[in-house]
């Protein structure tokens, strides 16, 4: 059985301003990330992305979906270095329209294999607040 981490948070900005920023996955807006190399195409689905954290992991992420219909995104970790503790982990972005008052609705959904630590998801959850709130932060009007 797979272990799931989902976190959210509604932003103060247009929705299309939101997924342009989430789209592109060169995560600009997080603090923790040193440099991004994206593929040419960063809407091809099996495309790979290098992040370097500014800690030194450098990790490589493949697109597994992606939808401008849906406003949304998944790509799955296939290395590590250092190595994590998880067989595998995908991660998925959905931008929902909030429409009383043009802001933007963001989750950010993680699945980890059953071998995953309790320490390891903890750990995804409070990343992903930091991300969401810097995120919001960097396009808030």
């Amino acid at each position: 059985m797979s272990t799931q981490n989902t976190e959210s948070c509604v932003i103060n900005a247009p929705v299309d301003k939101v997924w342009e920023a989430l789209r592109k996955q060169d995560f600009k807006f997080w603090s923790i990330v040193k440099t991004v190399e994206l593929p040419e195409s960063t809407s091809e689905v099996g495309g790979v992305r290098i992040t370097t954290f500014n800690d030194g992991t450098v990790q490589k992420h493949r697109l597994v979906e992606y939808s401008e219909l849906k406003r949304s995104l998944t790509y799955e970790l296939i290395d590590s270095v250092p190595p994590v503790t998880t067989l595998s982990a995908q991660h998925s972005f959905r931008v929902y329209p909030v429409t009383s008052n043009d802001s933007a609705y963001v989750q950010w959904r993680s699945t980890f294999s059953s071998d995953d630590s309790v320490a390891a998801v903890a750990d995804s959850k409070y990343k992903k607040l930091d991300a969401l709130a810097e995120l919001a932060k960097s396009l808030e009007k």
